[in-house]
């Protein structure tokens, strides 16, 4: 027996064994009696298929059952779907809704069948809607749009249209399935979210713009209006096209090829010139970008006036522009270095300096293009700018083996955040500049004293060093003028020099002299000063009379001398600087050290090398030459045509005499005598003890003159004397010669003193 599968009936069997059983009914007819087996048989099989047929039977209402609860819960699922379902025909005929679509529209089920859909849709939104179901049907394919339907009682609510054809492969579509849902919320929320872009749009200082996709402009900004001069409704609900006639033809781009941008790019940003509506012409920057809505997409554009900003820039051009001139067509020698020290910028003159191309020139280091000479100087003095100091000094340095003196001024480059980023150094070559102190008295390269040639041969030796030097000797003996050997003979000779003396300025102004001062530090500072010590740097300052700081003071400077740093009177930073120090005295710091008027520490700091001068009347041998060469200094100052020669008897009175007041002494005998005899001989007016003038006068030229040309000769002598000590103060020279100003008047007639130079004070004179 064939087996089926649950709720099939096997008709085609049953009909076959009804089919032979009739067959062997008829073919027996004559006996109809059965044999018991064939009736048993016969019997069986009728049961079996009874049994069949109910089990069958039992199936197909067991499917049936299934089948019914099955359209029960599909109905219950499309009744009650979250969504509303409509099928439209091509017309637009509602054939079938489901509960759920009646209650977005508030009416009975049944009314909504074989009614116009249309019917439900606002009037604004009824050509939207038909062109929508004419999609549906021509596409054959998922198709969206948004629309209002009218509620009963309600009003409209928006709603979201997703339809799709019903079609097969045997026949065109005649119906199109449409889920429709409430977006009610969302366009309120939507519209919410729109009005508070606005409200921020509307208070941004930048211009903004937005134009739904047909090019209609539908929002501007107060600060686009008054951008473009415009009234409160600018360009709303016109075609954008218009805002085109605000460009410039100079821009190179029209307005279609920017929106043509947008819209394969995604966004567009550029510069415009623009024109007001009152004509004004200014530049904007603007970003124009696509803004995604729900239903459509719109076009926002953000534009800033930048008018002002173009005429910085464009003076910001001419300041480089005049920058960039000056740069190159100063004399001043310019450059700039970088952290690493290798120069990035040079101008015209340094080019011409070096005698190279500046190309040549840029990434090079000092060594590169000055040569190893004062290149660890170099380097100190950079490293020292790096780390935030300004320093200036003046230096002589061999350039194609031409000596050059140049003034120079490095300071350190910052960028924004205030850090150090490089250097800029501003040199001036002052080789031409008259100097503004007087060089020192010259002496004879070759001292004839052993004394003073043991001397100058400890010098030499100091000036191979750095160290500290201490000079002793009497006053004018010659300290300065050794100092000066000493620095001229190191490797310092073409930096400053300068020097003090220490029992000349006032205790109070001594440490603003030495060290400088800031601002306001003290009542008088009126800005910063630079002391000594920094005006010396890379070079050599003389502290002369040393003995005569204060303690102090002392102190100050011994602080200097272990650190190398100070710090300027009224200032809080310290400043590193290369400064070689010798002092000077001619009093015994030892012993004074001793007593407590002057620091031990310092005088054993001081006391590195110490050199003693010896006095005048120790080496007269070195008067002859060192008299002559003072003389040939002096006529020089005095602008006499020739330095007159000393007599020997004049010679031999000079290096008889004592000299108390050392060199200093005589150089002042030696330029009274020039004034006196105007520079063609010799008129001598030692300043003796009675005895020695005694013994002078019977030596001395004045021998077989009369009383009265000597006599004249001396108050002639007075009168300038004490003219040059008062610098031309006639009362003050009167009341120094105790005569009247008319007598004083009467002699400089008398004697043609009006119409001569006189010089400075004798006193003052080394």
């Amino acid at each position: 027996m064939n087996e089926n599968k649950p709720g099939d009936i096997d008709h085609d069997n049953l009909r076959r064994h009804a089919e032979n059983l009739v067959r062997r009914l008829s073919m027996n007819q004559e006996d109809t009696t059965l044999s018991p087996d064939d009736t048993r048989k016969l019997v069986h099989e009728l049961l079996v298929h009874q049994a069949e047929l109910e089990i069958q039977h039992e199936e197909l209402r067991r499917v049936q059952r299934e089948l019914e609860d099955a359209r029960d819960k599909y109905a219950d699922l499309y009744d009650f779907a979250p969504v509303g379902y409509f099928t439209l025909d091509r017309q637009g005929l509602i054939l079938e809704a489901n509960l759920t679509s009646a209650g977005l529209v508030n009416r009975e089920r049944r009314s909504l069948t074989k009614s116009p859909f249309a019917d439900l849709v606002s009037r604004d939104d009824q050509s939207k809607f038909f062109s929508h179901l004419k999609k549906v049907f021509d596409s054959k394919v998922r198709e969206t749009c948004e629309i209002k339907l009218e509620r009963r009682v309600s009003g409209q609510i928006h709603v979201s249209l997703e339809s799709i054809a019903l079609w097969t492969p045997e026949s065109d579509p005649e119906a199109c399935r449409t889920a429709v849902s409430d977006i009610t919320e969302l366009k309120y929320e939507e519209a919410e979210v729109l009005r508070t872009q606005e409200r921020v749009l509307s208070s941004m200082a930048e211009g903004v713009c937005v134009c739904d996709e047909k090019g209609v402009v539908t929002f501007t900004n107060p600060a686009f209006d008054a951008m473009f001069d415009l009234d409160a409704k600018g360009f709303l609900g016109r075609q954008l096209d218009q805002f085109g006639s605000c460009l410039l033809e100079e821009n190179p781009l029209s307005l279609s090829q920017i929106l043509d941008r947008v819209v394969e790019q995604g966004y567009w940003r550029g510069e415009l010139r623009c024109r007001k509506r009152d004509g004004t012409v200014f530049d904007a920057r603007g970003r124009v970008s696509v803004l995604q809505g729900l239903d459509q997409r719109n076009l926002i554009g953000v534009w800033e006036d930048i008018t002002a900003v173009k005429q910085a820039e464009r003076a910001l051009r001419e300041s480089e522009e005049r920058f960039r001139a000056i740069f190159e067509s100063v004399t001043d020698i310019i450059f700039m270095k970088d952290r690493a020290l290798t120069y990035t910028l040079v101008n015209h003159a340094f080019e011409k300096l070096v005698d190279r191309l500046a190309t040549n020139i840029i990434g090079l280091h000092y060594e590169d293009v000055f040569g190893p000479e004062h290149a660890a100087y170099q380097a100190d003095v950079d490293a020292r700018v790096l780390a935030g100091q300004t320093i200036e000094g003046a230096y002589t340095r061999k350039i194609h083996g031409v000596p050059r003196r140049l003034h120079e001024v490095r300071v350190p480059l910052r960028d924004d955040n205030g850090s150090v980023i490089g250097l800029c150094g501003i040199l001036r070559d002052i080789t031409d500049q008259r100097q503004m102190l007087p060089a020192p008295t010259k002496e004879p390269e070759g001292p004839v004293s052993k004394g003073m040639q043991s001397t100058r041969a400890l010098a030499l030796l100091a000036a191979k060093r750095d160290s500290v030097v201490l000079l002793k000797g009497e006053t004018g003996s010659g300290k300065d003028y050794l100092a000066r050997y000493i620095h001229d003979h190191s490797g310092r000779a073409g930096r400053p020099y300068f020097c003090i003396n220490c029992g000349a300025v006032p205790e109070g102004l001594a440490e603003s002299e030495l060290f400088g001062h800031e601002r306001g530090a003290f009542t008088g500072a009126q800005g910063r000063k630079r002391g000594l010590l920094e005006l010396a740097e890379g070079g050599t300052l003389l502290l002369n009379e040393i003995g005569e700081l204060s303690l102090p003071l002392q102190a100050k400077l011994l602080t200097f001398l272990d650190t190398r740093k100070i710090t300027r009177v009224g200032g809080e930073k310290e400043i590193s600087v290369n400064a070689r120090l010798i002092a000077a005295t001619n009093r015994d710091l030892q012993k004074e050290a001793e007593a407590g008027a002057f620091r031990k520490d310092l005088f054993y700091r001081l006391s590195v090398m110490t050199i003693e001068i010896p006095p005048l009347r120790k080496r007269v041998e070195d008067i002859p030459a060192m008299a002559q060469s003072i003389v040939s200094t002096l006529a020089d100052e005095l602008q006499f045509p020739h330095p007159p020669e000393i007599p020997p008897e004049t010679m031999e009175l000079l290096m008889s005499y004592h000299w108390p007041g050392n060199v200093r002494e005589l150089r002042n005998v030696l330029e009274r005598a020039l004034i006196l005899g105007e520079g063609k001989h010799f008129h001598f007016l030692l300043p003796l003890s009675a005895g020695d003038a005694e013994d002078l006068v019977s030596r001395s030229e004045f021998f077989g003159r009369t009383l009265r040309e000597v006599t004249d000769e001396i108050t002639r002598a007075m009168c300038v004397e004490a003219l040059q000590r008062t610098h031309r103060n006639r009362k003050e020279a009167a009341k120094i010669l105790g005569i009247a100003r008319d007598s004083l008047y009467r002699y400089m007639k008398q004697f043609g003193i009006e119409e001569m130079p006189v010089a400075g004070p004798v006193s003052d004179k080394k």
